[in-house]
């Protein structure tokens, strides 16, 4: 018994001393492959940032030198589209030669909106002798079909689009000048529109805008009546019925009226122009449906048609008109409180009738388009960002302009450009390749 203990009691040191070395040499390994992986992710690492710093050098360098690199990789030529905004291709305004589509006799004013539901924006064109309005639908691609042609009434001179009974397709609103009345379509989705109902205004209905004046979520009506200076208000049940009209009073022979919200008040305002005053009237709203007496602004002689926007992104709304009889256009920038600053005439072609305005280069600022009512161009106007626009260029069209709208056409994120030409009865369609 005392042999077996002592054999244990001397054999038992021999596996711990074996333990402890295999323990020390798993150890050293361990340790050794630590540093091994510290010493590659460090290179690895370094490696990276070194590749980071050099990207971001070129991406500085290719912003600040954008206009003279010429070869770059793919993503430096993405870098180079975004910040080159005002690249000369777009400066040179490249717009295809236009397409023409026959209109009525006397095509006097466009609308454009989806009008059966497929996304792509369709044209409306008012024809005041016939009188009649025609349906372009377009395929998407730039291109129309017309589709039908419509009687209204006497000497209708004004079309725009609009859902007046929430029932998701886009209806039409004439102004029938001889009749003294609004002519309202119904639309059915498809291009197609319920029989004429009619509304009576003023003397000689020559414009219209489409807004909720009152916030009660209806959409209202505000008709310009040239010859009896006034201003008609039909407030609207989102049914396709009006309340009976209250008239306002103008400037002398009113031609032209958008809605806004000129005073930043979150309540809708409008405007006209008062053709033989030589002036734009502004009318704040109370957001009852009721305003405040009009203000007037002097504009050039004979202000006939106007847009709005923020030409100078201070986030108040602005005001251009084109001026007939002297051949201009007037851009009168707004303070935000309701008030404008004296107006900044640009010559344009002869005898403008009507304006539109849209971002043509890609830049983000909003530029200006007129058409001559006497000879066959259009006058471009491209803002600097200020509020201020230089020189106009001319793209050639079909003569004697009456009307003019911008719209992205063929789904490229490019606005193109619609005019109707009197003299040749058409309508034509330039394509913006900027």
């Amino acid at each position: 018994m005392d042999s077996s203990t002592q054999s244990v009691s001397t054999a038992a040191p021999k596996p711990k001393s074996s333990w402890n070395i295999m323990r020390i040499a798993i150890f050293t390994v361990l340790l050794f492959v630590c540093v091994i992986i510290s010493i590659v992710t460090y290179c690895l690492i370094t490696r990276q940032n070194s590749s980071s710093s050099d990207d971001v050098t070129t991406k500085i360098s290719t912003s600040i030198t954008s206009q003279r690199v010429s070869t770059t990789s793919k993503g430096s030529a993405t870098e180079i589209s975004v910040v080159t905004a005002t690249h000369p291709l777009c400066q040179a305004l490249p717009f295809s030669n236009y397409q023409s589509y026959t209109t009525g006799n006397m095509p006097w004013s466009i609308s454009v909106a989806d009008l059966n539901n497929d996304d792509n924006p369709d044209i409306v064109v008012v024809n005041a002798n016939d009188p009649s309005v025609t349906i372009y639908l377009n395929y998407g691609n730039g291109t129309v079909r017309s589709i039908s042609f419509i009687v209204v009434g006497t000497y209708s001179v004004f079309v725009t689009a609009a859902d007046l009974n929430k029932d998701n397709t886009t209806d039409l609103i004439v102004a029938q000048a001889s009749d003294n009345s609004l002519g309202m379509l119904l639309g059915f989705g498809n291009g197609t529109f319920n029989t004429r109902v009619n509304f009576p205004v003023g003397a000689y209905p020559y414009g219209i805008s489409a807004a909720d004046l009152n916030n009660d979520s209806h959409l209202d009506l505000v008709a310009v009546n040239d010859h009896d200076n006034t201003v008609s208000i039909l407030l609207g049940f989102s049914n396709g019925t009006f309340q009976s009209y209250d008239l306002l009073p103008t400037g002398l022979y009113v031609t032209a009226v958008v809605t806004a919200d000129f005073n930043n008040d979150q309540l809708l305002d409008f405007a006209v122009t008062d053709y033989s005053s030589n002036t734009v009237s502004v009318y704040l709203g109370h957001g009852n449906g009721r305003f405040q007496q009009r203000q007037a602004y002097s504009t050039g002689t004979s202000p006939w048609g106007m847009a709005i926007a923020d030409f100078n992104n201070d986030n108040c709304m602005d005001i251009v008109t084109a001026n007939y009889d002297n051949s201009t256009v007037s851009v009168l920038l707004g303070n935000g409180n309701g008030t404008f600053r004296s107006q900044i005439a640009y010559l344009s072609g002869p005898y403008p009738m009507s304006v539109a305005v849209g971002d043509l280069n890609k830049d983000t600022k909003i530029d200006i388009v007129t058409g001559s009512s006497t000879s066959n161009f259009l006058s471009v106007f491209l803002n600097n960002g200020d509020g201020t626009f230089a020189k106009q260029k001319s793209i050639t069209t079909g003569a004697q302009l009456s009307a003019v709208a911008i719209a992205d056409l063929n789904n490229d994120n490019r606005p193109d450009i619609v005019t109707t030409s009197v003299s040749t009865k058409t309508l034509n369609i330039f394509l913006n390749s900027c």
